[in-house]
């Protein structure tokens, strides 16, 4: 068995382009992820990151009435959102379909899933409706409370961090999870702003960020603090490692995880667990059967699958996406 590089097929090629309009989030690579994550229609499936349902309605239509998938999402409204968009599959008398409201290193988890699963999905980051919520706290665009969490039940707001961590603290949020040049700048403004005043309010941290930094730094300088202060709260990286050290034994033989990452610390972190886990293999041009390391894992792509200039014209926000593949191969 030789593992060649993987090209994906063309419109030309007979591959439908999807050019849906939804209402919640439009979902990135969604070609690719329907080419090379369904291999069995009878499989059983993860959607980690549920969203809109967008990856999941598209993995469904290609299932048969013996395929399933388990979606998760630790936001509500995603939850909410995908009961009225799956109404008629779920009230079905045998639903293919099963919606968790928790975060998706859970599934590892579920004893029943063990060696049972086909493909698993993640689509890390956040969704266009909750960046274009008013009320989330994810955006420097509108005025709302800073919360920035998924769950909005659970764990601390971004206004709590921010008034409850050290200067150094704030630094290290600001540094490693949003790599921000002015990092000491902004925490050391925090610091001095709350001894007098609250910050209530993401226009109350964008006003701290814009006194603190160049204006021709600004727009990336509040992406970049705003990103951080989501990722801490939510604690996202330490749920992907947490995911990727523990998703093998989900897999069956064949089955694949496909990973789409938006930033460098998030595919830095599942490229380098990938070739961990691939072992000497994840450095060979051509992978042989007898190659296979004891661990079983094969990176399916070299290189990461970027969007196409078609579907960055329709999509911006998929501008920065990567997709990284790895399979489970039992020697």
């Amino acid at each position: 068995m030789t593992w060649k590089k993987h090209t994906i097929p063309s419109p030309k090629a007979g591959i439908r382009r999807l050019t849906i309009n939804y209402d919640y989030h439009l979902p990135v690579l969604i070609n690719e992820i329907i080419e090379l994550m369904i291999t069995d229609g009878s499989g059983l499936y993860i959607d980690g990151t549920l969203g809109g349902g967008g990856h999941t309605a598209e993995i469904l239509s290609k299932l048969n009435s013996r395929g399933r998938i388990y979606a998760f999402d630790k936001d509500p409204d995603a939850i909410r959102h995908c009961q009225r968009k799956f109404k008629n599959e779920l009230g079905s008398a045998n639903s293919r379909i099963e919606l968790i409201n928790a975060s998706y290193d859970s599934a590892y988890s579920k004893e029943e899933l063990h060696s049972e699963v086909s493909g698993i999905l993640l689509d890390l980051g956040v969704s266009s409706k909750q960046l274009d919520d008013d009320k989330s706290g994810f955006s420097y665009r509108f005025e709302s409370d800073l919360d920035m969490r998924f769950d909005p039940s659970q764990g601390i707001t971004a206004k709590d961090l921010v008034h409850s961590a050290t200067e150094e603290e704030l630094i290290n949020v600001f540094s490693k999870y949003g790599e921000e040049p002015f990092s000491k700048r902004i925490a050391h403004r925090i610091i001095e702003h709350r001894r007098a005043f609250s910050l209530n309010t993401t226009f109350d941290l964008k006003k701290l960020i814009e006194l603190s930094v160049p204006q021709k730094t600004l727009n990336k300088t509040l992406s970049r603090v705003f990103q951080a202060l989501r990722i801490a709260v939510n604690s996202e990286l330490d749920v992907l490692e947490n995911t990727l050290t523990n998703f093998m034994p989900l897999l069956k033989d064949g089955g694949r995880i496909l990973i789409i990452s938006y930033h460098s610390l998030e595919d830095r972190i599942v490229k380098n667990k990938f070739k961990e886990l691939a072992g000497n293999n994840a450095h060979k041009n051509k992978y042989k059967l007898e190659d296979r390391n004891k661990l079983g894992f094969k990176l399916y792509n070299r290189k990461p699958i970027l969007p196409s200039n078609e579907e960055i014209k329709m999509n911006p926000r998929a501008r920065s996406a990567k997709l990284r593949i790895g399979e489970r191969v039992f020697n």
